[in-house]
């Protein structure tokens, strides 16, 4: 809201179809500020690339599709979307990327020199990005008419005799003409891991680009590092090379791509158990790649170990598949997280262990970088150890690691990620679920936004029946529907679950019900809920497809709909 007295207030936007010009940019502020804050400037871009790849690419892939400049509305309160404010930073990162952070903060001086105080477009902003730098930015301008997520795919080849890389790209998007792309590259020596060339803003400007480096030796390219543009990147063979990924998430300097090159790995071993396709050698790749990391001495971030741990989210493994079968795809992600979870029992408890010490000495909670580092990756190795619960002596071991750390959390954080592990427990661990549960609720003495936090962990649970449990949520007395927080808590992080999918539609059902009464209280939450979970039906098999396709048909029956959801279920039957 600070950064918005400048690039919302002082300098505003001329009508709502500009309204990208203020939300993208001041997103994009606030994301370059967070990084710097205690010198985390990877992992503030890895959390904001996972709600890019997992929120907006899904927007991008559904009826509710948009440039950032939409052309049209119905309600604009349903253009307060991801798309503008997500990808419209990233749009506003590229200008960076492109001139430099010296040409960019040149374009944002003429830009207040120009315009405080007034109510602008974004073609005001670009003009001032281009006049500052002397340059020509037109075809760039075609980012804020395009609507969908473009595909960039790429094909290298080392040329031993001549010393030469070449690397080949090409794009697709919805645009008629070439979108102006900033392909950030570096490349590093397949032998030593050196980095023989940094990072290197590649301009794909055309269709199909080739661009030619000399080199001494064979060398494995990083690609798109800082996810330098909201592209998905694909290799033209339509597979990822497993080896170079596993290469990658050892060796890459750039601190994203080498997150991200664990991630497509990862992802590449669940996607293979999901199929039933034979995945022990990515598998072993995958342990491999764990094991190193988890042991990587030249690793001093723990929250950059955190997220190189972590593997990637059900709904980013979503956007990775033709058709969705949320069940198959959370059932796969535990068989790997099992996996990795029982090859390294020991070292991730003594890893555990050592951190709890570290935590527990801690007098006074911390909120610098190390402090939450470190709190980050005591987490993800008690989620790890969470996850070995196949038999009643591994039950009770995950409840009772879980509840101490509940217990001796000294702030949010711990026993927020202690309580999402034991809402999930079941068996052996039931006790200790049911008795977190109640002293969860009790410890937050009506406190509304720790009761939000309770409501959303307990509907989010993995449990089979968790359906029943949510409608009984629905039921509680600190439960309403009036308070937008409290009832996105319960249904948003229930449709986000696998159970949500259930093959039996009744979630389907329990949904519609829900918002045929929300929609009557707030139009806004029951048109933002729809667009979050029935808009994409055509990504999933014909039986929930059909499903989902009926509650939209019975939402747009209803003789009062408001305006907001009519526009989205509009939408989302075309």
């Amino acid at each position: 809201e600070y950064f918005h007295n400048w690039t919302g207030n002082r300098v505003t936007c001329r009508d709502w179809f500009q309204l990208t010009l203020k939300e993208g940019l001041t997103v994009f502020r606030d994301q370059q500020f967070s990084g710097q804050i205690n010198n985390c400037a990877a992992v503030t871009r890895i959390s904001n690339v996972l709600t890019v790849r997992g929120m907006q690419f899904k927007e991008d892939a559904g009826p509710m599709s948009h440039p950032i400049r939409p052309d049209a509305y119905i309600a604009m309160d349903n253009f307060y979307t991801a798309t503008v404010y997500r990808k419209g930073a990233e749009v506003i990162r590229m200008y960076d990327t492109i001139l430099g952070t010296g040409g960019f903060r040149k374009g944002m001086d003429l830009y207040f020199k120009r315009h405080d105080g007034s109510a602008v477009t974004c073609d005001d902003f670009l003009a001032a990005m281009a006049d500052a730098n002397d340059t020509d930015l037109s075809q760039f301008s075609r980012w804020y008419s395009t609507s969908g997520t473009p595909t960039v795919t790429y094909v290298s080849s080392f040329d031993e005799e001549k010393g030469l890389f070449v690397i080949g790209l090409s794009q697709t998007s919805r645009s008629d003409e070439p979108l102006f792309i900033p392909v950030a590259l570096g490349l590093l020596d397949k032998e030593t891991g050196e980095e023989v060339l940094p990072t290197t803003v590649l301009e794909l400007k055309e269709m199909n680009q080739t661009f030619t480096f000399p080199v001494k030796g064979d060398v494995v390219p990083s690609i798109l590092r800082n996810f330098s543009a909201p592209v998905k990147m694909v290799p033209a063979s339509g597979v990822v090379n497993e080896s170079d990924m596993a290469f990658l998430a050892s060796n890459d300097t750039d601190g994203f791509n080498r997150w991200d090159s664990a991630q497509q790995l990862y992802a590449a071993a669940i996607l293979k158990v999901m199929d039933g396709k034979e995945y022990a050698e990515t598998l072993d790749l995958v342990l491999s790649t764990f094991g190193a990391t988890l042991k990587d001495a030249s690793i001093s971030d723990d929250a950059i170990r955190a997220y190189a741990l972590i593997l990637p989210g059900e709904s980013t493994l979503a956007e990775a598949v033709t058709v969705v079968d949320p069940p198959a795809i959370r059932n796969a992600r535990k068989f790997v997280k099992k996996a990795i979870a029982k090859k390294f029992k020991t070292e991730l408890t003594a890893a555990y262990e050592k951190l709890t010490v570290c935590v527990e000495a801690d007098t006074v909670f911390k909120v610098d970088g190390e402090s939450t580092g470190r709190r980050r990756l005591r987490n993800v190795y008690l989620g790890y150890l969470c996850a070995l619960d196949e038999t009643a002596e591994e039950q009770i071991e995950a409840a009772k690691i879980a509840t101490a750390q509940f217990e001796a959390a000294s702030g949010m954080t711990d026993k927020l990620a202690a309580f999402n592990c034991l809402v999930s427990m079941s068996g052996e661990g039931s006790s200790a679920r049911d008795a977190a549960i109640q002293k969860f609720y009790d410890d937050a003495n009506g406190d509304p936004l720790v009761i939000d936090k309770w409501f959303a962990c307990l509907a989010s649970a993995d449990l089979p029946d968790l359906l029943d449990r949510v409608v009984k949520l629905t039921n509680h007395p600190d439960f309403t529907l009036k308070v937008p927080n409290r009832c996105r808590a319960v249904i948003l992080s229930f449709t986000a679950s696998a159970a949500f999918h259930d093959d039996n539609g009744k979630g389907y059902e329990f949904l519609g019900d829900m918002l045929e009464k929300i929609d009557k209280v707030n139009s806004r939450v029951s048109a933002r809920t729809t667009a979050s979970s029935f808009l994409s039906w055509k990504r999933y098999n014909e039986k929930r497809a059909s499903m989902m396709k009926a509650q939209l048909e019975r939402l747009k029956a209803m003789p009062t709909i408001s305006n907001d959801l009519l526009e989205i279920v509009m939408k989302g039957l075309k």
